[in-house]
């Protein structure tokens, strides 16, 4: 029997690209760090993050180098978010099986000047489509703390449902924190697939298989 709490690994994949009118995924690289290290060090954003984010561009550099590999080995998937009609990182997104290859933890952030655009809620819309469809997850989830109700929205408005409130389950910055526990069965995806369809996609499946 898989243990619950631990990551395990995946189908890898050497491309992929989920594209909506607005905004596209793809696979995170090594030179993201030079756009994403200003975004992420903003107080605005890690107060939602459980990291105070990289001490230099170089510490980010070599985090996403390792996730691009990563992804081609199944270990995690990690995407850069860019506008379309403007390449170049301006949040990321993040899966992990944790347990079973069919459960997806989700992770997220944004930069700050981004925010309240509809940018977030139209990842992961792109990646729910990316998870049930090329991860064949049962069951995607993730924890938002307590109070971040934009963050919560931004799920609820992808059809996540709130299963449970987890009481200081986390502790950010000496502080013991509540976790609204949130989630999106396979079921409920596939009562409306369309809704999450990207306009255009390149997933391609690397030859190297998970242990």
């Amino acid at each position: 029997m898989p243990d619950i709490f631990e990551a395990t690994n995946g189908q890898g994949f050497k491309q992929a690209v989920v594209e909506s009118q607005n905004l596209r995924l793809r696979i995170i690289q090594a030179a993201d760090a030079y756009k994403a290290f200003s975004l992420i060090k903003d107080p605005e954003v890690t107060r939602y993050l459980m990291w105070d984010g990289p001490k230099t561009i170089n510490e980010l550099r070599l985090a996403y180098q390792d996730e691009a590999a990563d992804f081609e080995t199944g270990h995690r998937y990690s995407f850069a978010i860019e506008r379309v009609d403007k390449p170049g990182l301006i949040g990321s997104l993040a899966f992990r099986l944790i347990g079973y290859k069919e459960q997806a933890l989700i992770g997220y952030w944004l930069g700050h000047k981004y925010w309240t655009k509809g940018y977030m809620t139209e990842a992961i819309r792109l990646s729910v489509h990316f998870a049930f469809k090329h991860l064949k997850a049962e069951r995607i989830f993730g924890g938002v703390f307590k109070g971040n109700q934009p963050s919560r929205r931004t799920l609820e408005k992808n059809g996540f449902q709130l299963d449970g409130t987890l009481r200081r389950d986390i502790l950010v910055r000496g502080t013991w924190t509540d976790v609204w526990f949130m989630s999106l069965l396979r079921e409920e995806w596939e009562q409306n697939p369309a809704r999450y369809i990207p306009l255009t996609e390149e997933v391609i499946h690397a030859q190297i298989q998970s242990a």
